[in-house]
C-alpha cells in the first residue's frame, strides 16, 4: 500500500516537472512584471484614503505609500498571520509620526472595500456556472445546536445577564478610552462619507489594477499552455481569490483544482489536462511568492535606506522605543493652566 502511494506521488511530480520543462519563461516574465504593476496601481487608492484621514498632513507621499504596500504584501508570504500588514503601517507612520496607529488600522476597511465587493462578484459568477459546490439539502448545512439553552434555560438565562452586565461594568470604566479609540478609527474611514471621493480616488485604482490582473493572468495561462479567453481568465481569477471571501471551494487546493478542471471544460468545450491545471496553480503561486518577497525586501531597504537584515531590525526597534517614549512623556506632562483673563482697561 505505501509503496503504491509513492509510486502515485512520484508519477505526479514527474508530470509536474514535464509540463514546467516547458513553460514560456517569457511570458512568464510579462505574467510577473504584470503582477507587480498591478501590485504597485493599488496602493494609490490607500494612499488617498490616509491622506482624506490626515488632510493636513503632507509628508507623505504616493511612493512612500506604494513602497509600504509592496514590502508588506512581499513579506505577508513569508510571516504568518498576515504580518505584513504590520509592516505596512509602521513605515507610513515612519513618514507620518503625528498619526495615530488605530486610525491607520482603520485606514485598511475602505481599502479592502472594493476588492471584496469584487470578490463576492466573482463567486456569484462562478455560482451561477456551477463551478463551485454548494450544499443541495438541508442535511448538508451546519447547524447550530441550541440544546443546551433549551434544556436548561435558567442557567443559560444567568450567563447571558451576568455577561452583559460584566460587559456594561467593563463599559463604564473605559468608556473614555472607548470613546477616544472610535474616534480614531472613525478618523481613518472618513473617505467614506465622501462616495465622489472613495469612487475616484480609491475604487478607480482598484478596478484598474484587477484589469492589469487579468492581463498578468492571460500572460500567465499562456506560458503553461492553458487556454486563453475571457472566461477561462475570469475563472482562474475566481479560483484564486473566491475562497478568501466565500469559505468555499476556493479555500482548498484540492478543491481548486477540481473547480479549474470542470470549469475549462464548460467554457472551452474541451478537457484540460489536470496535470497542465497543477502545474500552473502551484508554479504560478510559486513565482508570484518570489518576486513579491524580492521586490519587497527591495522596497524595505529603499525605505530604510539599508540593505542590511540588522540595522534595519536595529532601526525598527529604535522607531518602536522612541514612539513609546513620546506617549509616555505625552500622557506624564502637566495639563496646561488656563489662562488669566486680562484687566479690564477703564
Amino acid at each position: 500500500m505505501l509503496s503504491d502511494v509513492f509510486r502515485t506521488a512520484d508519477h505526479a511530480l514527474e508530470l509536474l516537472l514535464h509540463r514546467a520543462a516547458s513553460v514560456n519563461p517569457w511570458l512568464c516574465l510579462v505574467g510577473i512584471f504584470l503582477y507587480i504593476f498591478a501590485q504597485a496601481v493599488r496602493p494609490r487608492g490607500w494612499h488617498n484614503i490616509i491622506r482624506a484621514a490626515y488632510p493636513e498632513s503632507t509628508q507623505l507621499k504616493p511612493r512612500h505609500t506604494i513602497a509600504a504596500y509592496l514590502a508588506g504584501a512581499g513579506l505577508n508570504g513569508v510571516i504568518p498571520a498576515r504580518g505584513g500588514d504590520v509592516v505596512k503601517l509602521w513605515l507610513i507612520h515612519r513618514r507620518m509620526p503625528e498619526s495615530r496607529y488605530p486610525t491607520l488600522a482603520a485606514t485598511f476597511l475602505p481599502e479592502t472595500l472594493f476588492e471584496t465587493a469584487f470578490g463576492i462578484g466573482l463567486v456569484i459568477w462562478a455560482l451561477s456556472r456551477g463551478f463551485l459546490p454548494v450544499p443541495t439539502s438541508s442535511g448538508e448545512l451546519p447547524h447550530f445546536d441550541v440544546s443546551f439553552i433549551i434544556e436548561q434555560p435558567l442557567p443559560a438565562a444567568g450567563v447571558l445577564v451576568g455577561a452583559g452586565l460584566l460587559t456594561y461594568a467593563v463599559w463604564r470604566l473605559l468608556r473614555k478610552r472607548v470613546k477616544d479609540l472610535t474616534d480614531r478609527l472613525r478618523q481613518g474611514i472618513v473617505i467614506l462619507h465622501e462616495p465622489k471621493a472613495f469612487i475616484l480616488g480609491v475604487a478607480s485604482w482598484q478596478a484598474l489594477g484587477r484589469v492589469i490582473r487579468l492581463g498578468s493572468l492571460a500572460a500567465f495561462m499562456a506560458a503553461f499552455h492553458l487556454p486563453v479567453t475571457l472566461s477561462t481568465v475570469t475563472l482562474v481569477m475566481a479560483a484564486q481569490g473566491g475562497g478568501r471571501i466565500i469559505p468555499l471551494a476556493p479555500a482548498s487546493a484540492g478543491l481548486r483544482l477540481a473547480m479549474l478542471s470542470y470549469g475549462f471544460v464548460e467554457t472551452t468545450g474541451h478537457a484540460v489536462d489536470i496535470a497542465e491545471i497543477t502545474a500552473f496553480t502551484f508554479g504560478v503561486g510559486a513565482l508570484l511568492m518570489i518576486a513579491g518577497l524580492l521586490v519587497g525586501l527591495v522596497a524595505l531597504g529603499l525605505e530604510l535606506e539599508t540593505w542590511s537584515p540588522r540595522t534595519a531590525l536595529r532601526t525598527a526597534r529604535e522607531a518602536v522605543h522612541r514612539q513609546r517614549e513620546g506617549e509616555a512623556a505625552s500622557a506624564s506632562a502637566p495639563a496646561p493652566a488656563p489662562a488669566e483673563p486680562e484687566p479690564s482697561k477703564a
